[in-house]
């Protein structure tokens, strides 16, 4: 029988911030700590030995940050959220653009977080409305005249409904809390951000997210 359970790989250089995510994820029934790394270069290594669903990586650490650990090992196993302690911290957007699957703040709620690594795990993405106010914010700063242009045409090509669901993604609603702000069901949520992600090539929330951020909707 497959273990329910799931296993997370814990990277972070600070063994204060590594043993504090360890006790916020401990706290619940469905996640085990399966492994910590304490820079990206041991990432490999340890996915090979435990086998995690998700990897929760810090985004700076000395040898090898988070963005190069997403690049060489990111795909569809494991998935890894990003985090951060830095608000201006941009790498994150790089991370996300490399295949990570969202990310977090280091002070957010701890159920905030526990429930970032299970939407993770369940192959969603994952960030919190302050984490995704982050987000749109160095998206903006970041974006140039031709990806504001592209991502404006891609917004052209929804429908209202359509519209209005991508832009409730981008300030960090879940499916659920969409379904009750419009009164729909959370599968219709479900499958109409489906629509939105064919009709842009996009395969992630988080990648949905950065259009809208670029669009400037």
């Amino acid at each position: 029988m497959n273990d329910p359970r799931i296993r997370v790989l814990v990277v972070d250089d600070d063994p204060m911030a590594a043993a504090g995510i360890t006790a916020v994820l401990g706290a619940s029934t469905d996640i085990d700590v399966v492994g910590r790394c304490a820079d990206g270069d041991e990432v490999a290594a340890a996915v090979a030995a435990h086998h995690p669903d998700v990897v929760l990586c810090d985004v700076r650490m000395p040898r090898m940050d988070g963005v190069a650990v997403v690049r060489a090992l990111g795909g569809s196993t494991p998935r890894f959220l990003m985090m951060t302690a830095f608000d201006e911290d941009g790498r994150v957007l790089d991370a996300v653009s490399a295949g990570a699957s969202g990310f977090m703040l280091k002070d957010e709620d701890p159920q905030r977080i526990i429930d970032a690594v299970r939407q993770v795990a369940a192959g969603d993405a994952a960030f919190s409305p302050r984490a995704a106010r982050q987000l749109s914010m160095w998206v903006r700063d970041s974006r140039g005249t031709d990806a504001r242009r592209d991502a404006a045409a891609k917004m052209e090509q929804l429908t209202t409904r359509e519209r209005e669901f991508a832009i409730a993604v981008t300030g960090g609603a879940s499916d659920a809390d969409i379904a009750q702000r419009f009164f729909v069901a959370e599968t219709t949520v479900k499958s109409t951000l489906a629509v939105i992600r064919g009709k842009w090539g996009v395969r992630t929330r988080t990648e949905l997210a950065v259009v809208v951020a670029r669009s400037g909707a």
